[in-house]
């Protein structure tokens, strides 16, 4: 299964935040700060499922 490009975005922070404003949402969702587990490498959104990947260099 190929994942849409426009649902993923790299980081390079194990915390991060989500508003739905990425990707030019019309409406957003309420802020929420996710924590990326490092062993499993990335966090979904679950408003908006956009996929975080943390990226270590």
């Amino acid at each position: 299964m190929l994942e849409n490009e426009d649902k993923i975005k790299k980081v390079f922070s194990l915390r991060v935040s989500c508003n739905g404003e990425t990707n030019n949402m019309s409406e957003g969702h309420p802020l929420v700060w996710l924590k990326i587990d490092e062993e499993v490498g990335f966090v979904i959104c679950p408003y908006c499922e956009l996929k975080f990947i943390y990226q270590n260099n």
